[in-house]
């Protein structure tokens, strides 16, 4: 019997196969298509995929069977994904140049000079003390640049020990250390491939770290950790310091080559003391964003309140200033709409004239060892109600190991 009369046979089984299916001679005419067959081949724009058969009998090629699929589904299913994926790169960065809140000259000239570089692929060196916005500008940077669509990744590299700093940038692959997870682990460079990589904290990075990121610099490219051949990798890079970058340099602690590559364009962010006409701003903007969740109602504040804050010093400037206005809001009646003079007074450690006064001296019979201890209790507690009580912060500011500060708090009583 032909094929051609065994397909007729069998065209009721074949007609009820839900898949897409039609049978081929040895010439490849078609012998029979299905209606799943027919009613594909009659969409418009079908992107088809086809798996086929040989039917052999008795050791005979007699023709072959296809099996068809509309792919094209696939593919708008994979573009509404990587649609997606793009969105959610963009919800990760909050920020952008639009909510930095200011007037004062010298922020408006960081923002001329954010948009400009940020239209580059330069690398970008962000300056300035701690809490003047330095992670808000690589995100609103970010947000500017071509990359926007591409992740931006952000890590603190002060926080983090020099082997898990060294893991978490570059990667590491399977079986390279105890404990490492199998399959190895993408670095951060790889995360943040076509997108930007914020390096906080720049001046904290051990030498050896800073030659690594230095061949990255100069090669674009990264060797994880227990690899033997490099990935390649496209990252843009703004690092940030409140650190003395040029001091370190002549004091060789930090290399001088890495100095060049990252500092391409510098970005000065001037302290929340310079600009002391923003603060008024800057609270409203805060009681924006904190007055609903702490379920108040607090909209504006005095002249008088204002006057106040600009008399302070705020050593920790707009995270100082943060600290305080929730402290404010805390304190509060709920209704309250208005805050005064005297809720910033309240949880103000001290006010800008008793700050700059230097600790009274013990009478006149106190030692000299007790003078030392009270003048250390005040600039201790003084440092850690200006970092709203974050030992880590403090022990920063203070240029004390973490663990020395925790033991001198002990010890004094704080």
């Amino acid at each position: 019997m032909e094929l051609k009369e065994r397909v007729r046979l069998a065209e009721p089984v074949l007609e009820a196969i839900p898949d897409a299916m039609r049978v081929l001679d040895g010439k490849g005419e078609v012998l029979f298509a299905n209606r799943a067959c027919r009613n594909l081949e009659r969409r418009p724009h079908g992107e088809l995929a086809r798996d086929s058969g040989v039917i052999r009998l008795e050791g005979t090629q007699l023709g072959r069977v296809e099996v068809m699929r509309d792919v094209s589904e696939l593919g708008r299913l994979r573009s509404e994904l990587e649609r997606t994926e793009r969105k959610l790169r963009s919800l990760q960065t909050k920020y952008t140049f639009q909510d930095i809140v200011g007037q004062d000259p010298k922020l408006l000239q960081a923002v001329r000079q954010a948009k400009s570089a940020a239209a580059t692929p330069a690398a970008i060196l962000l300056r300035g003390e701690s809490g003047t916005g330095k992670e808000l500008f690589a995100q609103a940077i970010h947000q500017h640049s071509n990359r926007r669509r591409e992740r931006l990744v952000a890590v603190n590299c002060s926080a983090l020990p020099e082997e898990l700093l060294e893991s978490e940038l570059f990667g590491y692959v399977e079986g390279s250390f105890t404990g490492a997870r199998r399959g190895g682990k993408p670095g951060l460079f790889q995360q943040a491939n076509r997108g930007t990589l914020f390096l906080d904290e720049i001046g904290d990075i051990s030498p050896r770290i800073q030659t690594r990121l230095l061949r990255v610099l100069q090669e674009r490219e990264i060797l994880p950790v227990g690899a033997v051949e490099p990935i390649p990798v496209d990252v843009r890079i703004i690092s940030a310091t409140h650190r003395d970058l040029e001091a370190m340099v002549e004091a060789g602690q930090f290399r001088q080559d890495l100095y060049y590559r990252l500092n391409v364009f510098p970005i000065f962010l001037p302290a929340l003391r310079e600009r002391p006409g923003d603060l008024e701003d800057l609270v409203r903007c805060l009681l924006v964003r904190y007055s609903e969740l702490y379920h108040r109602k607090a909209e504006d504040l005095e002249p008088e309140a204002a006057e106040l804050l600009r008399r302070q010093a705020w050593r920790g400037n707009i995270r100082e200033l943060e600290n305080v206005v929730t402290r404010v809001l805390i304190r509060i009646p709920e209704d309250q709409k208005l805050l005064t003079r005297a809720d910033f007074a309240a949880v103000l450690p001290q006010t800008a004239a008793a700050r700059e006064r230097p600790p009274e001296p013990q009478g006149m019979g106190a030692t000299l060892a007790q003078i030392l201890e009270e003048t250390e209790r005040t600039c201790i507690r003084q440092a850690l109600e200006q970092c709203g009580g974050d030992k880590n912060e403090a022990a920063h500011r203070l240029g004390l190991p973490v663990r020395t500060l925790y033991y001198k708090c002990k010890k004094l009583g704080l």
